[in-house]
């Protein structure tokens, strides 16, 4: 779809390009380049976002700066084509660049966010159709893989035992050979008493038979035994040892439970996500600040119900998780449903919250140095509440006196620091990867 961003503001009158096939090319190049630099550093995504959303973007913007200096290397008399900056034509390449971008999924997250944020809340009329088809193809991608990883699945196939059975142990045999000599002598001797052997006879088979016969068989008996277990000892084999097999088989089935366990695990982390968010709803208990979110004002609550759900979930969640966040800070008695904020005063009260210390450190760590039009964490990040009006559209990119509702706030956090986490989260990848 990126290829046809340009296209689309050509055919809307938005853009005007004399006709030039060969300027359209490069505008094309431009925004390729920009797509490129915007998946080596994903952060600024969402600086990138909040320029192309909005018609009266400031033109000393470091955003702006950076795609003229993009769009120079491809075309160097660009200038003599426009008079003064090509905002409209700048916004334009950088949307293109944000959906080309957007193949991964993490800048799709993060792009999608900052959409839903502020484009509700940004005059574009005329550039509202592109917009709408650009951010909801990428939702609607991002919001798939979201949902595959929450759902549970139908059932789970355990994998195979992965255990090569070792080859048969050998036995050697050895024939028994009997002392044929020493057996003679000692049978002769159960004979009679004038045999040679130790063990003899005590009654001649002619003068008392029956007694004969009984020392017959005895002595006989025990001559047969003692010889044949005399050949046994001289055959008897080394001991066999099969830990070696044994151990092999205790690993694999290790493995096999290990494995069989992970698998259950990663299919059922779905359910047991939603399960603990229904704990949480239920409770209304913070975490992060270890408070009943009850005992806090509304704006704070909303700020920090935001954060701990943020904290609760994976990058990747469904659309519909923000609306549960919504229903939840709904939930609380101090909330008016049909009361709204100023952004600026939401803005102040959060840098000023003791309770939302946790909020703070946070956006630090998102954002450690924000710099041009960014997200509002990282006005908290460099907790700077009091700045004049107009200041606070060129770093935010929407007007202070923007009204949101208490729940529509807590989402507003809750994208931010979702779509902050995607792009640190590709960052810091590509960093460890490099170690």
């Amino acid at each position: 779809m990126s290829d046809q961003i340009l296209l689309r503001f050509l055919s809307a009158g938005l853009i005007d390009v004399g006709g030039d096939d060969t300027k359209l090319a490069k505008l094309n190049e431009t925004a390729s380049d920009l797509a490129t630099a915007l998946k080596k550093t994903p952060s600024k995504t969402s600086s990138f976002a909040l320029i192309a959303f909005d018609p009266a973007s400031p033109e000393d913007d470091p955003v702006i700066t950076e795609v003229c200096d993009a769009l120079k290397k491809r075309w160097p008399t660009y200038i003599n084509t426009f008079s003064g900056t090509p905002m409209m034509v700048l916004r334009a390449v950088l949307l293109d660049a944000l959906v080309e971008a957007a193949s991964d999924e993490k800048v799709g997250v993060a792009f999608v966010a900052s959409a839903r944020n502020a484009l509700p809340f940004i005059e574009a009329s005329n550039e509202q159709m592109i917009w709408v088809e650009a951010v909801l193809g990428i939702e609607s991608r991002v919001d798939a893989r979201a949902e595959a990883e929450w759902a549970p699945p139908d059932s789970i196939t355990p994998p195979e035992l992965k255990f090569l059975a070792p080859p048969a142990v050998e036995l050697p045999s050895q024939a028994l050979t009997v002392d044929t000599e020493s057996l003679t002598a000692t049978l002769h001797a159960a004979a009679a008493p004038s045999g040679a052997g130790p063990n003899k006879n005590r009654y001649w088979p002619h003068g008392d038979p029956q007694n004969w016969a009984q020392d017959f068989g005895r002595l006989a008996a025990k001559a047969i035994a003692d010889a044949v277990d005399a050949a046994s000892e001289d055959a008897q084999n080394a001991p066999v040892d099969i830990s070696g097999p044994l151990k092999a088989l205790s690993h694999a089935v290790a493995a096999h439970v290990a494995d069989t366990l992970g698998l259950v695990s990663s299919a059922t982390a779905g359910l047991q996500r939603r399960t603990n968010l229904i704990w949480w709803k239920e409770t209304l208990y913070s975490p992060s600040a270890r408070v009943s979110y009850r005992a806090l004002p509304a704006s704070t609550s909303g700020a920090l119900m935001a954060l701990d759900l943020y904290q609760m979930v994976p990058t990747f969640s469904p659309v519909s998780v923000a609306a549960f966040l919504s229903e939840t800070v709904l939930s609380l008695d101090s909330v008016d449903p049909k009361k709204k904020q100023s952004i600026g005063e939401l803005v102040s009260d959060a840098i000023e919250s003791a309770e939302l210390s946790p909020l703070r450190e946070v956006a630090c760590q998102l954002i450690p140095h924000p710099s041009g039009r960014g997200p509002v964490l990282a006005l908290l990040a460099e907790q700077q509440g009091k700045f004049a009006i107009d200041e606070f559209r060129a770093r935010v990119g929407v007007p202070a006196e923007t009204a949101l509702s208490i729940s529509e706030w807590a989402a507003w956090i809750f994208r931010e620091l979702q779509a902050a986490r995607a792009t640190q989260d590709v960052v810091k990848t590509k960093k460890s990867g490099k170690a």
